[in-house]
């Protein structure tokens, strides 16, 4: 099994979830989306565009991505919480200013700032990790987390959904080239992304 995920992954990793389901999309955030700089953004997109096209269900795929999300982010608060090397050398790698401002906003203004942290780019990660790290109470955590995780995985399908029908009403005898614009936009979108990241740090 491990050589069929290093197979797909190396080549696509659409075809990793394709290929594995519901269950696949699960381990994919818990695991390689915590190692590659792809944006959840672009995931959830194209997973969005799987779903109008008919492979996944796009109730059960957000449950999976939800499942998913919502682990890493326990995961990531409780390491915060006990002072773990590996999140002090996460966020070490960060500016100060950064970690400044957003660690004041969570104690001043908690939800609004996690929310906001939801929907930055690469930057999700750290509503967990500061709210562990400040020792914030973990049922207000995830009760906050959980709200702005359904905004965001809602949206993104959503607008992944909407895409691949208006792509198909465009181009609706020539799947093949609908495809290729969707996934080729979506790959140009994360390129985007992650060089911006990359200059902001």
């Amino acid at each position: 099994m491990l050589l069929s995920i290093a197979h797909f992954f190396s080549s696509d990793p659409d075809q990793f979830i394709v290929h594995f389901g519901y269950a696949g999309i699960f381990l994919f955030f818990i695991t390689i989306d915590q190692f590659t700089p792809l944006p959840e953004e672009i995931t959830l997109l194209s997973l969005g565009y799987l779903c109008s096209a008919g492979i996944f269900n796009p109730f059960l795929a957000g449950i999976a991505s939800l499942a998913g999300f919502i682990t890493v982010d326990v995961i990531y608060y409780f390491l915060s919480r006990s002072g773990s090397g590996f999140i002090k050398r996460i966020t070490g790698k960060t500016r100060n200013r950064f970690a400044e401002r957003y660690g004041e906003r969570l104690k001043d203004h908690f939800a609004k700032t996690l929310l906001i942290l939801c929907f930055i780019p690469r930057m999700r990660m750290f509503g967990p990790v500061f709210s562990g790290m400040m020792k914030l109470p973990f049922r207000k955590f995830l009760l906050f987390d959980m709200i702005g995780l359904v905004l965001f995985t809602a949206i993104y399908l959503s607008i992944g959904i909407v895409f691949h029908r208006s792509l198909h009403a465009v181009f609706a005898e020539v799947e093949t080239t609908q495809h290729i614009i969707f996934f080729s936009a979506m790959l140009v979108g994360a390129i985007v992304v992650i060089f911006f990241f990359r200059k902001g740090k």
